[in-house]
């Protein structure tokens, strides 16, 4: 994120060790969450925090509780608020996802490459050029896809855990395991060789720009 946002961030999480009351903890940390889903850029979605914070601040200092200043419908609160602010354009959709996407990336190369140096560590016959194959290329797709999907549903049904229980996510994340290791065994398809410095190459070139992307954006 931008140099703003990241100040205002920081604003933002010590500005929060003002907040006494747990309930009012509680809430702020469900309205934080449920924002981060929204279509507005970090830096609003931080604005939006900022307001909100102030506000059930202040209300404690009155002896008011944030079901009491913001009401009992903390979504609709939240979705009107939102619609005030710009949306993001498809561009900037597109690279905040991408953005997004790239440190997810990212871990699952450097596992992939350290599995692949351990494995040639025990080999009779090491070499540096690694395979990639179908499975591999699948299980990377599916795990950032689940991830996000993941992710996403937990925000938009902040206000309503029993939405996405603790079971849902567990159960989730088995089955993409699951999935992905009969992937491995059942898509052993090369699809290309590698050398291992290629490799590390491709993994330091995905972090450079997600570092790149992550200080443009908000």
């Amino acid at each position: 994120m931008s140099r703003r946002t990241k100040l205002l961030l920081k604003e933002n999480n010590e500005a929060e060790n003002r907040i006494q009351n747990e309930e009012n903890e509680s809430i702020l940390t469900d309205i934080t969450v449920y924002i981060r889903s929204s279509n507005i850029n970090s830096y609003y979605q931080e604005t939006v925090r900022r307001d909100i914070l102030e506000m059930i601040a202040d209300g404690e200092k009155r002896g008011e509780t944030a079901r009491e200043i913001i009401g009992d419908d903390y979504k609709l609160f939240c979705d009107n608020v939102i619609a005030e602010l710009p949306r993001q354009s498809r561009k900037e959709q597109i690279l905040s996802s991408l953005r997004d996407v790239l440190p997810s990336a990212d871990i699952l190369l450097l596992i992939w490459l350290g599995f692949q140096l351990v494995s040639q560590v025990n080999s009779t016959d090491p070499t540096l050029y690694f395979t990639v194959t179908a499975g591999n290329i699948f299980c990377a797709i599916l795990c950032i896809a689940g991830a996000f999907c993941v992710v996403h549903a937990i925000c938009r049904n902040a206000f309503d855990t029993a939405a996405v229980s603790g079971k849902t996510v567990f159960f989730t994340v088995f089955a993409l395991l699951l999935i992905c290791i009969c992937a491995n065994v059942f898509l052993p398809f090369p699809l290309l060789r590698v050398h291992a410095l290629t490799a590390a190459g491709a993994t330091a070139a995905v972090f450079a720009l997600y570092k790149i992307l992550d200080a443009k954006l908000d």
